[in-house]
């Protein structure tokens, strides 16, 4: 059963789709945006089906304390990805991210750590590319921010890794090269300093409209680099210890 979604987000909703499909931009101004963030998950719901978009994963985070999240839709892109010049991405982040290998419904009481551990079959390094449909980006309103799938616009995924020590992914040594300048060379920096500490969090909040976290979808929570703008095509290296290496093509 979909949620009742009011009727006045319903403009601003099909704008976001437009801004989708001619890959333009929406300003807030003049628009009747969402009020709160149930208003920003109803229109979040509303795109995605509009769009009839598969969800190939979720982008999560805490935000001011909150648990946050939207749908990465697919396909998922792989490595060798072009930047277009112009166009497409604001910016990238270097991230690790998950594979759930079974549902992870909402449920009363919620999940510990380890439960959400065994739901995993992989861990994995990722780039989100970033890319606003807003044309105020991250400086809008957050629950248009968040209707808008808190930017996102594409992620890069590696192959995932099994055997990985779970408590160990907040030590982990990364290295980002672009056009053969180091950008940076540094063990940890997630912002919630334990990677899945932000899946955890969404996995015990879950307010989507879209089915929650399934099977085989990734879960991204976090650049270890913070965010690397895209002024101009770049080529761009990306490793993880333990988790491989991606690029961008410029």
């Amino acid at each position: 059963m979909l949620p009742d979604i009011p009727l006045r987000l319903a403009a601003i909703a099909e704008a976001l789709v437009e801004a989708r499909r001619l890959g333009a931009t929406v300003a807030c101004e003049g628009h009747d945006l969402p009020r709160d963030m149930a208003e920003g998950y109803a229109v979040q719901g509303l795109v995605a089906r509009r769009l009839d978009a598969a969800i190939a994963g979720w982008k999560v985070a805490i935000v001011q304390g909150t648990p946050v999240a939207a749908p990465m839709f697919g396909p998922l892109l792989p490595s060798g990805h072009r930047l277009a010049d112009g166009q497409g991405a604001d910016a990238v982040e270097v991230e690790i991210a998950f594979r759930l290998g079974r549902d992870l419904p909402p449920r009363t009481g919620g999940y510990t750590r380890e439960e959400v551990v065994s739901a995993l079959d992989g861990v994995l390094i990722g780039i989100e590319l970033i890319e606003s449909r807003l044309a105020e980006g991250a400086g809008a309103p957050f629950p248009a921010f968040l209707a808008d799938n808190l930017g996102n616009g594409g992620f890069v995924a590696g192959e995932p890794v099994g055997a990985v020590p779970f408590d160990a992914l907040s030590g982990l040594h990364c290295r980002v090269v672009r056009d053969g300048h180091v950008l940076h060379d540094a063990t940890g920096g997630h912002p919630a300093g334990d990677p899945l500490a932000p899946l955890l969090a969404w996995a015990n909040t879950q307010r989507d409209t879209l089915g929650g976290l399934r099977a085989g979808q990734i879960v991204t929570t976090g650049s270890l680099v913070g965010l690397l703008r895209c002024e101009r095509p770049w080529a761009l290296e990306a490793s993880i210890e333990g988790l491989g290496r991606l690029a961008l093509a410029a």
